[in-house]
């Protein structure tokens, strides 16, 4: 394993990344992004789903609007919802969505149903936001790994693929000395290194990554085989003491053509997430950005 991951934040001028509208004579030429791989999290329009579960009104207004905007696939948040599955999955086929992914309860007691709710929609990865455990030691960081693996390796005998692991800006910042080779080595590594790849993959945030001054190209060269999805992500003050803002596709600092390029061959489902996001139209801008772009 890599004792510590690079740092020093993969960002660049604006004017380095690709834009949909210099892209988009290349649109559909076979050279960019597969619709058929590009994602997004519904935590996006949390704003107009509500809060708490989201009704099904709100729910099939906010798909409606994902589905005009071009997405094919969605990554579903505080699953599994109140409504049955049944009416869920009615709901994204009106829609012509897929639910690929999911961020939920990863409590072992209720386990067995959102697995069943997550198989039911033909989801392949299911997992949380975050870490389901502790990283505040080492100790700590590897027990939440055989956790993740008692996770991953139920879902995956029972109609999931593998859990999926989100990271925040932590999942770098906290580091620990390795007890066999005394290398420092972050929070992340410890769960790569303790997780088994057929039951567990890594659901990489590029933009906290960024922020916690990861060099997110080379992780994901480096790394890349244990990363099935990715949270694209782009940012303005990448790193300053105010903290990142969030932004549109192509409106920030993130160095596309490094990211994605090197994602290319390992990630199944470049997931668009921005959170709290401004409008639907926004969506839309961000999803020509990746349906457009090209290697």
């Amino acid at each position: 394993m890599a004792a510590t991951i690079a740092l020093g934040a993969l960002v660049a001028a604006p004017a380095a990344t690709a834009s949909p509208e210099g892209a988009a004579a290349q649109c559909g030429a076979g050279r960019g992004i597969p619709d058929s791989q590009i994602s997004i999290q519904l935590y996006t329009h949390v704003g107009e789903l509500g809060s708490g579960t989201p009704t099904a009104e709100n729910l099939d207004r906010v798909l409606g609007e994902v589905a005009d905007a071009g997405f094919r696939n969605v990554e579903l948040y505080d699953q599994p919802y109140d409504m049955p599955v049944e009416e869920l999955k009615a709901l994204l086929d009106e829609h012509g969505l897929h639910a690929a992914s999911s961020h939920g309860s990863t409590d072992w007691d209720t386990w067995p149903e959102t697995v069943a709710y997550a198989a039911e929609l033909g989801q392949r990865y299911v997992g949380s936001g975050g870490i389901p455990g502790g990283i505040d030691s080492y100790e700590d960081t590897v027990e939440t790994a055989a956790y993740l693996d008692q996770l991953g390796e139920y879902a995956h005998h029972n109609g999931v693929n593998k859990v999926l692991v989100h990271n925040h800006t932590s999942t770098f910042d906290v580091k620990f000395t390795h007890p066999e080779t005394g290398e420092t080595v972050t929070a992340w590594d410890v769960l790569e290194e303790n997780t088994d790849p057929r039951y567990v993959t890594f659901e990489l945030d590029i933009g906290w990554a960024a922020e916690a001054g990861v060099d997110v190209a080379n992780l994901i060269e480096e790394h890349g085989d244990r990363m099935d999805l990715l949270h694209v992500k782009d940012a303005v003050n990448i790193g300053s003491e105010e903290g990142l803002t969030q932004v549109g596709l192509g409106d920030g600092e993130m160095d596309f053509a490094e990211v994605l390029g090197a994602a290319k061959g390992d990630v199944r489902y470049y997931t668009y997430e921005w959170d709290w996001a401004p409008s639907f139209e926004s969506s839309a801008k961000s999803f020509r950005f990746l349906d457009c772009f090209t290697f």
